[in-house]
């Protein structure tokens, strides 16, 4: 019946733990003990009745009847008792049940022993009271069986391989099989069930896990008949507790469970014709309600619910004027009542100030009652009310009397009357862009819009401050505990405001305009109707706000025109191509010093005043501008002649202006007198060629000082060792014996002469900065500084310098930090001495400091007689731009700073022949140099 079911095994009581031992191939059951007994040992279970089992089973005592050797399978008995009796041994009778072998597939065709029980000699099975007692239990079990057989529910039962071995009458009635042709068989191939709501193998699973099973089963007779069965599987076990097979009870419950389905089937039909009714009921989108002739409630929608918030069972049978007088005030059971007595149809609006709602009722007359049907408004009539606001606001937006302020007050006035329980307020940012600026809060308290004036934006700044610092809306259902109000909630809490929500206001380009909050005095968050609202009140918001802040701009605009066109230099002109009129602006009339007259004047009196050598040229070039119709600037400078007679030098600039159809309309510029302006930059000219005379001639004395500090060295050191070393090399040829000590003398003195020579030429030209770069050119010069160990030098560079500037201008800070060592080391007695140099991005220059911490002197005393060395290093700074400043008092050391801008233009890095690279103390630097040793 169900064959995954587990097969026999022994009880706790028999053993510890079930053993199977499969009987060999050819039956042998000696060998099966022995393989027995070595599991036995294998387990660590050695004793039975305080003896050895190995003992056992090695032949001690005698058994009766002898152990045979093997049995064929096919005439296994059902039970093999030994009986085991020696000396030193208690009497025993040892049984052993042989029994089909399985696993986890089914049968494997073997069999196996199993089940092994040790009898005490009282209890000797094979005694005569026994079999006694065995045939008494046996007349026993048959009776019981012969009364199962006669009752009405079907039971049969299966060995352990479902094989069916017990078939009742009840069986054999309902399955329509004799129980002679039921025994036998297979039951899965006789019987075929379907269970209800799970599977065979479900079912197979549950009966092999718990050893029972109860549920509903569906037989399928062979002609396709459906019967229904209340089952209830369970094992069948001996006096000794050991599974020897299956049984199955079950009650034909079809009639039963028939009618049960016709029943649900009644049931059904009845709940579709309810949920008929209902369903038309409930697709009314309205509420309502159906009253009978004393106006008490006998129906009551789920809609009427809803907008009500009173359920069915609370309305139905009760008046409707006494338990829902906010729905049916004295003006709407009056409309009831005169519906009812006229049968007319009544309609009408209601608002509730409770609930702040708005009701649209029509009442139905009926031979039995009223039919009402009514529906929440409260949207609609708050959207018209909210436009009819909109409109007046708009309408006070166009008149330029009327202030920002007050505009934004009415606005937020009318929200607050429409919505109750709603407080609004404008805020928007000061000029730094920084902290909220109170714009309008008509429904706050004074005192808490006061407080919030001024705070701070930022990531965790309240609600409209988050607002405006991350440009979305910010939506906070409870100030008390959110995170965003940490450190502003208690002033909040201390007015009663409980939430807030905030709308950032945004221009056309992103930029936060202002902010619109709306508080409350309870913890809430909006509804999605409450957010459209506040969202189409924001965007008026927005409207107002740039409306009002383009209408100031313009009268800025204005008025810096006219204010610009007083101040300044430039004489304003504005040409109208058609009419050939001219607008000219204040600055005419004093520059030129003609008498003021009319603004406007023809083109010919500007042609006129044109100096009769320059007119041709100049309306040329005007006339050919406007016909190109560019959309550049026209300029021209000529010579125009002024109330005195007298032509002043201009500069006139303009540029087109054209209508929608892509034609010239209109022609705006400036004319400037720039007579002062040419003869400044002549002697600005004159003054800077004296200038350059002076810093070439500053570097002619430079070079000259080089070349005789060069002599100097050449004279002093060079050709002293040289010359020590030529008379070495003399006496080596005459003196045989001091031959070799001489020459080495020579060679250690052609060595130094080497290496002044090779300083000299350092000095001279800075290869490093050719081959390895500004910093790496320094740092090989502050290394050479160090080993002299005359002073100690440390050297700071911040930036990428090689990246941004032209060698001329490494060439040039090499010089300055060359020259000003030279200077500390001769002058100031210093120990220390720190470079700086440092690229600033944001200035776009290199800023190089040098500081010592010597004797330093007075800058102002020797302001006017500075040394050449102080002279070269403003010369190189001065040719490109740089500012030399010098910081130093007695006894406080000494600070050079020299500050270079960065030119990012190539052609301005160009420089001229006259800024080239100078060696120190101005020799060239632009002819080839030897290779670095």
């Amino acid at each position: 019946m169900l064959s995954s079911a587990p097969k026999s095994v022994p009880t706790r009581e028999q053993f510890i733990q079930p053993y199977f031992i499969e009987i060999a191939s050819d039956g042998a059951i000696k060998a099966t003990c022995a393989r027995f007994a070595a599991l036995l040992k294998k387990r660590n279970i050695f004793l039975f009745l305080e003896k050895n089992i190995l003992e056992v089973f090695a032949g001690l005592g005698k058994l009766t009847p002898e152990l045979p050797d093997h049995f064929p399978k096919s005439t296994l008995p059902k039970l093999i008792d030994l009986s085991l009796s020696g000396p030193g041994t208690k009497p025993c009778l040892i049984r052993w049940i042989p029994t089909p072998a399985f696993t986890s597939e089914g049968e494997t065709g073997n069999w196996q022993l199993s089940g092994m029980k040790i009898y005490p000699n009282d209890s000797h099975p094979l005694t005569a009271d026994n079999r006694d007692h065995s045939r008494a239990a046996e007349d026993e079990l048959q009776y019981q069986a012969s009364l199962v057989r006669y009752v009405s529910d079907i039971i049969f039962t299966t060995d352990l391989q479902d094989q069916i071995i017990y078939w009742n009458k009840a069986a054999e009635k309902f399955y329509g099989i004799p129980a002679d042709q039921a025994i036998g068989r297979h039951f899965g191939q006789l019987v075929h069930y379907e269970y209800l709501d799970t599977t065979e193998e479900a079912v197979k699973k549950v009966f092999g896990e718990k050893g029972y099973w109860d549920g509903e089963a569906i037989y399928v007779s062979g002609d396709g008949k459906k019967s229904y069965l209340i089952s209830s599987i369970r094992y069948i076990r001996d006096n000794e507790e050991r599974i020897t097979g299956i049984m199955a009870v079950n009650k034909d419950i079809t009639e039963n469970k028939l009618a049960q389905q016709d029943r649900k089937k009644v049931e059904m039909q009845l709940r579709q014709y309810s949920e008929q009714i209902t369903n038309i009921l409930e697709s009314i989108t309205d509420g309502f309600f159906v009253l009978d002739s004393t106006f008490k409630v006998t129906l009551w929608n789920h809609e009427a619910e809803r907008i009500t918030h009173r359920s069915a069972m609370e309305m139905v049978g009760q008046s409707i004027r006494e338990s829902l007088p906010e729905l049916v005030d004295t003006d709407t059971y009056q409309s009831f009542r005169k519906a009812f007595s006229k049968k007319m149809t009544v309609t009408l609006e209601q608002y509730n100030e409770g609930f702040d709602r708005w009701l649209e009722m029509s009442v139905y007359p009926s031979a039995q009652g009223l039919f009402v049907y009514f529906k929440d408004v409260t949207v609609r009539k708050k959207q018209e009310m909210l436009l009819a606001l909109e409109k007046k606001v708009l309408e006070m937006n166009s008149r330029k009397k009327a202030s920002l302020r007050a505009i934004l007050n009415y606005f937020l006035k009318g929200i607050e009357k429409i919505f109750p329980g709603m407080s609004c307020c404008v805020l928007t940012l000061d000029s730094e862009r920084l902290c909220v600026k109170l714009l309008s809060a008509p429904g706050l308290p004074t005192i808490y819009a006061h407080a919030i004036d001024g705070l701070l934006i930022g990531p965790v700044a309240g609600s409209c401050g988050t607002a405006m610092f991350r440009k979305e809306k910010v939506i906070v259902s409870d100030i008390e505990t959110d995170p965003l109000w940490q450190g502003h909630e208690e002033l909040a809490l201390k007015f009663g405001l409980r939430a807030c929500w905030s709308f950032p206001i945004l221009d056309a380009k992103g930029d936060v305009l202002a902010a619109l909050a709306v508080y409350y005095t309870t913890s809430k968050s909006p509804t999605p109707v409450e957010l459209d609202i506040i969202e189409r009140a924001a965007n008026l918001v927005t409207i107002i706000i740039e409306s009002k802040r383009a209408e100031e701009e313009l009268s800025i605009s204005n008025e810096r025109y006219t204010l610009a066109t007083k101040a300044t230099n430039d004489a304003i002109w504005d040409l109208d191509i058609h009419t050939g009129l001219y607008f000219w602006g204040e600055g005419f009339y004093d520059q030129f010093g003609h008498k003021p007259g009319p603004k406007v004047r023809t083109r010919k009196f500007w042609e006129m005043h044109i100096h009769p050598e320059d007119r041709e040229r100049v309306l040329k070039n005007m006339n050919k501008f406007m016909r190109r119709k560019s959309k550049d600037l026209w300029l021209e400078e000529y010579r125009f002649k002024r109330s005195d007679a007298k032509y002043a030098l201009v500069s006139d600039r303009g540029f087109l202006i054209f209508g929608k159809d892509g034609k010239v309309i209109r022609m705006v510029g400036s004319l400037q007198d720039i007579t002062g302006k040419r003869e400044m930059e002549k002697r600005l000219l004159k003054q800077e060629l004296n200038k350059q005379k002076i810093i070439a001639q500053a570097m002619v004395d430079a070079q000259e000082k080089e070349r005789a500090e060069i002599g100097k060295e050449l004279h002093d050191n060079i050709n002293q060792i040289l010359s020590t070393t030529k008379l070495y090399l003399e006496l080596a040829k005459n003196d045989p014996k001091e031959r070799l000590d001489l020459i080495s003398r020579s060679a250690e003195n052609i060595h130094e002469a080497i290496h002044e020579i090779r300083n000299i030429s350092r000095s001279l030209v800075p290869a490093s900065i050719g081959d390895l770069g500004l910093q790496d050119s320094i740092a090989d010069l502050v290394e050479s500084v160090k080993t002299t160990r005359a002073i100690h030098v440390e050297f700071y560079p911040v930036g990428k310098f090689d990246e941004r500037i032209s060698d001329k201008e490494k060439l040039m800070l090499f010089r300055i930090i060359q020259e000003q060592i030279n200077n500390v080391l001769k002058h100031s007695g210093a120990r220390n001495l720190i470079i700086e140099l440092i690229l600033e991005e944001t200035e776009n220059r290199i800023e190089l400091n040098i500081t010592d911490d010597g004797k330093g002197f007075n800058p102002d005393k020797v302001k006017n007689k500075k040394g050449l060395g102080l002279s070269n290093i403003m010369s190189r700074a001065d040719l490109f731009g740089g500012k030399v400043t010098i910081m130093s008092s007695p006894g406080h050391g000494c600070k050079l700073r020299v500050q270079v801008p960065v030119q990012n233009d190539p052609e301005v890095r160009g420089l001229t022949k006259r800024s080239e690279g100078y060696g120190r103390g101005g020799a060239r630097t632009d002819a080839p140099t030897k290779a670095r040793h």
